[in-house]
C-alpha cells in the first residue's frame, strides 16, 4: 500500500472514531478513583500541539522502566517460554483426550506480544518523546511489517500445527490498513496457517467475541492466549478496573488450564480501566490517578 493510501485510513478511521491496538478502549470510572470530575480545558490549536507533546513525552516516560524489561529481561524471556510449554502441554493433552473428537481441535490467540514482538518500535517512538501508542499509531507501525517473533513462539506455533490443530489469530489490528502487511509479516517470521481463514483481524467491532463464536462453530476451542483480558472470552470489554479484576477472579481455574496470559505492562485495556477517560486527561491529571493508586 502507498504512503498516501496508508495515511488516507488513518485519517477516515480517526474521524470515524474507530480503535484499534492499545489502550483506546475507554471503561468506566473505577469506584476507588474518581477521575470523572476532571473537565478538560478547550484550547487553541498551538495550545493542543503543545498539550499533546507534553502528554507524548509524559507517557514516555512513564513507560520506560516497563518497556526496558521487556526489551532486556532474562524473566521476560523465561515468561515467554513458561507461557509457550503451558500451553504445548494443555495442546498435548487434548489431542490425546477422545472426548475432544467431535469437533476439531483449535486455539485462539491475539498476536501483539502473544506471539509478535513491537518492543523495538515502541522503543524507537518513547526514545523520541512518544509513548502514546493509540490507533493511529499502531496502524502505521505494524503496518511496516517489521514485528519480530517472541521467544518460542515459531517453535510453539509449528508444533501445534502438527499436532494437527487449527491455529486462529485473532488480533485487533486494523484489517483494512494492515491485513496484507500482517500476512507478510506473519509468513517472514515462519509462523504457521496464517491466510484469510486464520488471520482474523479487527474490522468493524473491536469486541473479539463475535469472532471466538464464529470459530466455536466449527472448532473445539482447547486453549486462548493474550496479554490482555480482552484476549479471553470472559467479557471485560468496558469494564471497570474493579470489575476487571472480579470478573478474573471468578475465572481463576482457567488460567494455566485453557488461558495462558503473557505479561506486558507497556499497554493495553487495563491503562484505560484506570480511570474515565485516562488517556485524554492531562500528564498532571494521569498522575494524580496513579499516586491515588500507588497509595492505596
Amino acid at each position: 500500500m502507498k504512503r498516501s493510501s496508508l495515511a488516507w485510513y488513518v485519517a477516515v478511521a480517526c474521524l470515524g472514531g474507530s480503535l484499534c491496538i492499545g489502550p483506546v478502549v475507554q471503561a468506566d470510572s473505577p469506584t476507588t478513583v474518581n477521575a470523572s470530575s476532571i473537565t478538560p480545558t478547550t484550547v487553541t490549536t498551538q495550545d493542543e500541539q503543545a498539550a499533546l507533546k507534553q502528554k507524548q513525552q509524559y507517557q514516555a516516560d512513564t513507560e520506560t522502566m516497563g518497556l526496558l524489561w521487556m526489551r532486556t529481561s532474562a524473566e521476560y524471556r523465561a515468561l515467554a517460554y513458561q507461557g509457550y510449554n503451558v500451553a504445548l502441554n494443555i495442546v498435548k493433552m487434548a489431542v490425546a483426550d477422545p472426548s475432544h473428537q467431535r469437533k476439531p481441535l483449535a486455539i485462539v490467540l491475539d498476536a501483539d506480544e502473544t506471539v509478535v514482538d513491537n518492543t523495538r518500535l515502541m522503543g524507537e517512538s518513547i526514545a523520541n518523546g512518544n509513548g502514546r501508542f493509540d490507533a493511529p499509531w499502531w496502524r502505521a507501525a505494524v503496518h511496516k511489517g517489521e514485528s519480530r517473533a517472541m521467544p518460542g513462539a515459531v517453535e510453539f506455533l509449528n508444533e501445534v500445527h502438527k499436532q494437527g490443530v487449527e491455529i486462529f489469530y485473532v488480533s485487533n489490528r486494523y484489517a483494512p490498513v494492515n491485513y496484507d502487511a500482517t500476512v507478510q509479516n506473519f509468513k517472514e517470521l515462519g509462523f504457521p496457517s496464517v491466510d484469510k481463514d486464520h488471520v482474523l483481524l479487527f474490522e468493524k467491532d473491536s469486541d473479539k467475541q463475535p469472532r471466538f463464536d464464529m470459530i466455536a462453530k466449527k472448532y473445539a476451542i482447547v486453549l486462548f492466549m493474550g496479554d490482555n483480558a480482552g484476549d479471553f472470552p470472559i467479557g471485560t470489554k468496558g469494564k471497570t478496573l474493579a470489575e476487571r479484576n472480579d470478573i478474573i477472579d471468578a475465572h481463576k481455574e482457567d488460567f494455566g488450564t485453557t488461558f495462558v496470559v503473557f505479561p506486558n505492562p507497556t499497554y493495553g485495556s487495563w491503562v484505560s480501566a484506570l480511570a474515565k477517560d485516562y488517556q485524554n486527561l492531562s500528564p498532571e491529571e494521569q498522575k494524580q490517578v496513579n499516586n491515588q493508586y500507588l497509595q492505596q
